[in-house]
């Protein structure tokens, strides 16, 4: 990606780096994003841990984009956005559909310990001669108090996502459910599609609760028959007012006498509260909707695989797919990072500067304090202090002994402070001099930076 990636068009820019850079800087925005919407997903169930444990996935997917995508010299700035507009529209509905409609029902049940569960009763039923189910009766104890409860045994609980009776689905009557296999020997009324013709006139005493969407023959003869197929027939359900997840039960083949006896169990206050009424008045746990659901469990079975294949196909891809966003909102930031880097230089130099003109006042405010003390050395003390100095330089005596008579040398040139004051001003005026330079140097050099900048 070679053109989107290149805001600038300064070419004295290294074009990699400025493409690092917007890489990294796209990739912080979609991680951060993702961070987000996986925090908020923690407060759906607990299988969205399972979104921060394929996290090594998602880092997976950016390293082979960087390759594919942006490390290439040429622009695939189309392609990708055209990638991420199909993914987007694909992993949406897929992975919040799947995710909310299969998992969530069974993952989202918050169950609390119960104490001395014993199973005391027991009704199975052959739903469409798919599954066999049971509800079992459970008495148990919950804060002191006894309850009765219901829960569940089946063949299916462990089964896929695809099964003809749906594990994860809590059917409640009259709900639809799709036809078992049929009856080849055509014996059992629960698998007949349509009724005989010579059954017509026994509509009233053999009921037949099927919905079918199939067609059927208008010319069948008096002996024919017509069946639907499987995929196109539905039955109601109608064996009990609620039918209790089948990732929720036990396994159908349990031991009944390990259950009599009482442990610890898992209950879950189904639906609302009325189901601590019914719980503690007793009442028939087959015709209620609101009820204590017991499990074995703490958690309900759920197909680990496929949940993992759904992250990694739909929930990462569908993230990554903001980053043909993040992609021109990138270039925004760059330009933002540079501009505020221009500025911290420009602030610098200035400060600079203001530090050097203070340093030059300051200097002139010294050069000022002097100046009103060499006004005031008249020309009568300047000659008294040269003949002063005179008279030290060319007494003979001094030549005899120069070496016993330096400090008296000493002395003599700094015997008047005027004479000091003088050399301190000669001295004042040779460091200014000497900073004027510095000075210009210093304005020549913020020049050229100034040059560079822009």
């Amino acid at each position: 990606m070679k053109k989107l990636l290149n805001p600038y068009e300064n070419q004295n820019i290294n074009q990699n780096h400025v493409m690092k850079q917007h890489y990294f800087i796209t990739q912080i925005q979609n991680l951060l994003l993702c961070i987000v919407i996986t925090a908020l997903m923690q407060f759906s169930n607990h299988l969205a841990l399972y979104l921060i444990y394929c996290c090594p996935i998602y880092f997976l997917i950016i390293f082979i984009q960087w390759f594919l995508i942006w490390k290439p010299g040429y622009d695939l700035t189309q392609l990708f956005n055209t990638i991420n507009v199909i993914m987007f529209i694909i992993c949406l509905p897929i992975f919040f559909g799947v995710f909310f409609a299969v998992f969530h029902p069974t993952a989202s049940l918050n169950f609390k310990n119960a104490q001395k569960c014993q199973l005391v009763g027991q009704l199975k039923k052959w739903i469409e001669y798919t599954e066999q189910y049971s509800i079992l009766y459970i008495n148990f104890e919950y804060e002191g108090k006894q309850y009765l409860g219901q829960a569940c045994a089946s063949n299916f609980f462990q089964a896929s996502t695809t099964s003809r009776i749906l594990p994860y689905k809590f059917y409640y009557k009259n709900d639809q459910m799709a036809c078992g296999p049929s009856d080849k020997n055509r014996t059992s009324p629960q698998y007949h599609r349509l009724l005989p013709q010579y059954n017509l006139n026994k509509t009233d005493i053999i009921r037949n609760d099927r919905v079918l969407k199939g067609r059927s023959s208008g010319r069948s003869s008096s002996r024919s028959i017509s069946y639907s197929t499987p995929g196109t027939c539905y039955n109601n359900y109608k064996w009990s007012q609620v039918k209790i997840a089948s990732w929720l039960c036990q396994d159908n083949d349990f031991d009944v006498e390990d259950y009599m006896e009482p442990q610890d169990c898992y209950v879950n206050f189904f639906s609302n509260n009325e189901a601590f009424l019914n719980g503690i008045n007793r009442s028939a746990m087959k015709v209620q909707s609101n009820f204590p659901l017991i499990a074995y469990q703490p958690q309900a079975y759920f197909p680990q695989t496929d949940l993992i294949c759904l992250i990694v196909f739909s929930y990462y891809n569908w993230i990554l797919s903001f980053n043909s966003i993040f992609l021109y909102t990138s270039n925004c930031i760059i330009l933002m990072i540079r501009k505020y880097k221009k500025k911290r230089v420009e602030e610098e130099l200035q400060q600079n500067q203001d530090t050097n003109q203070i340093q030059l006042q300051q200097a002139k405010q010294g050069q000022q304090d002097l100046q009103p003390n060499i006004n005031q050395i008249d020309q009568p003390q300047l000659n008294a202090v040269m003949d002063n100095q005179i008279q030290c330089i060319i007494q003979p005596n001094k030549l005899e002994n120069p070496i016993e008579n330096l400090n008296q040398d000493e002395n003599c040139l700094n015997f008047s402070p005027q004479m000091n004051q003088i050399q301190n001003y000669s001295m004042l005026a040779f460091s200014e001099t000497k900073q004027k330079p510095n000075q210009q140097n210093e304005s020549n050099a913020l020049k050229s930076l100034n040059l560079r900048l822009s």
